[in-house]
């Protein structure tokens, strides 16, 4: 491997042994391996993950386990900053997942795409596609994420898209889960910390009722119910907003940029300036060849817009 690879595939773990190995696998074992780096950082795994990195490292020369920084931060959004200092490449792919399997030739088809944008923006600026996402190295560090408890992604996304630096690419699924789904007390703990951290990162109370009473759906961040289950919702959440909104108060607190302190207007934002891949091409003029995609690549970026 070179040691100045141009990509870093920076992935965060914790607990996962039971996936974690074949879900890297489908990384290292599709990329160009002088091109790119897999960096793993993991949060201080108890289930034999670290282990299992052990191997794998020794198996790969392009894949780094970083084992002696768990204790630096005690968030997802810590040890994804983590994975960005230990980064040596020019260009970091982040959000990756280790309960994932990723589609052969997947990523180097979304970095494909990076490069033709670049070529027409001229800014530093942030990917985001579903499960994927990549950016300029100093671009994540001059923006990172907060540690804080859930939702990070929500805060980040508000954050680059007060800078002009997030451009939102529609497409299709580049991966399969491998199994691991949260049962409904997962669900509703992963809901009640993304709302503490909604108001830590300067969302309003208010708006956040206000926006329980009444909002467009764009189901970005929602899933569609029936009309009972929606009913049921606005109750939950009526009750779960105070509550959350009382447990961040004693908690750092980030001022959010000021179009996006009114629940609802990220969502609203990404609805509004998302793109497929055709849309893009369009808009900034540029053009991929999809006949060089691979499989999955044409049908999760090219494909997906006639769908």
């Amino acid at each position: 491997m070179s040691s100045s690879p141009r990509y870093s595939i920076a992935v965060c773990n914790y607990n996962m042994a039971e996936t974690i190995e074949e879900s890297l696998r489908s990384m290292v074992e599709q990329v160009d391996e002088e091109l790119y780096e897999v960096v793993v950082v993991d949060g201080g795994s108890t289930d034999g993950s670290r282990d299992i990195l052990r191997e794998l490292e020794a198996e790969f020369d392009n894949l780094r386990a970083v084992l002696d920084r768990s204790d630096e931060c005690d968030w997802l959004g810590g040890d994804r900053n983590i994975s960005f200092e230990e980064s040596r490449g020019e260009y970091v792919l982040e959000s990756l997942d280790t309960d994932d399997y990723y589609h052969e030739g997947v990523i180097e088809d979304f970095v494909e795409i990076f490069h033709a944008l670049e070529a027409q923006v001229d800014r530093p600026f942030f990917l985001s596609g579903r499960g994927m996402n990549i950016a300029p190295r100093g671009l994540l560090l001059d923006v990172p994420y907060y540690d804080v408890g859930g939702a990070e992604d929500r805060d980040h996304w508000r954050r680059l898209y007060a800078r002009d630096a997030l451009i939102w690419l529609d497409h299709g699924h580049v991966s399969d889960s491998l199994g691991y789904d949260f049962d409904l007390r997962g669900e509703i703990s992963r809901d009640i910390h993304g709302k503490i951290t909604d108001f830590q990162s300067g969302v309003s109370f208010w708006s956040a009722i206000r926006w329980t009473l009444h909002h467009e759906h764009h189901y970005i961040f929602e899933r569609p119910r029936s009309l009972p289950r929606e009913v049921l919702k606005r109750l939950y959440d009526l009750a779960t907003f105070p509550y959350a909104y009382l447990k961040s108060l004693p908690l750092e607190r980030h001022e959010a940029p000021a179009e996006f302190r009114r629940k609802g207007a990220l969502e609203a934002r990404i609805a509004a300036t998302r793109m497929t891949l055709p849309e893009m091409e369009a808009h900034y003029g540029f053009e991929v060849d999809c006949d060089e995609f691979s499989e999955a690549g044409r049908k999760a970026f090219c494909e997906y817009a006639d769908t």
